[in-house]
């Protein structure tokens, strides 16, 4: 059998991958350019020529999993949708891009968590654009006049639930005794979570 040679991942692809696979084993301050190297099978001159430096290496792959999380809030804008098809396809994307590093995804909020004076691109973007989104959109749904303070709650209420069956990773279907990581299950998940931000 011919080896599938258009799906095989180029050198910088598995060089990202192994970046990826450190930070969310270990944690950013773990990557090294040798263990890059090692852990995606090429040679250290490889990780240099594509990349230039350890941080390039770095920051390419932190820049891929800010964009994961932020290209969800491109659906609130989408007014060619109804307002809640557009929150549901927002809940659906976040919670689909929690899931492609979910590694990652945990020692990102336990950076954030441990780290509060740390500034990270996702969470400026939550703060001056992606909250402001959420909070109109909610209120055009539903019209009510909340105070500021329960909307808040409620859209951290939201990040909430979709966050927390990542952090809890495999121990997730032990403990409810659904799959998170299945689409159909997820989603399912994700439209009760919709009925609860939209309740008065």
């Amino acid at each position: 059998m011919e080896p599938d040679l258009e799906n095989k991942p180029t050198p910088k692809e598995k060089i990202l991958q192994a970046t990826f696979e450190i930070i969310g084993s270990k944690g950013v301050q773990a990557v090294t350019t040798r263990k890059i190297a090692a852990k995606a099978e090429v040679n250290v001159a490889a990780v240099n020529y594509y990349f230039g430096s350890k941080d390039n290496v770095i920051n390419e792959a932190l820049k891929i999993f800010t964009n994961k999380l932020m290209s969800p809030y491109r659906h609130l804008d989408d007014t060619t949708l109804p307002p809640v098809e557009r929150l549901r396809n927002f809940l659906r994307s976040y919670a689909d891009s929690t899931l492609e590093y979910p590694d990652v995804f945990q020692n990102f909020i336990e950076q954030v968590m441990r780290h509060s004076d740390l500034s990270f691109e996702y969470i400026e973007f939550l703060k001056k654009i992606g909250w402001e989104k959420l909070e109109r959109l909610i209120q055009d749904i539903t019209l009510a006049q909340d105070e500021e303070d329960v909307l808040r709650m409620k859209i951290f209420q939201m990040f909430s639930s979709l966050e927390f069956p990542v952090l809890i990773g495999v121990e997730m279907e032990t403990l409810s005794q659904f799959d998170y990581y299945d689409r159909e299950c997820r989603y399912k998940y994700v439209d009760l979570v919709l009925k609860a931000l939209l309740s008065r």
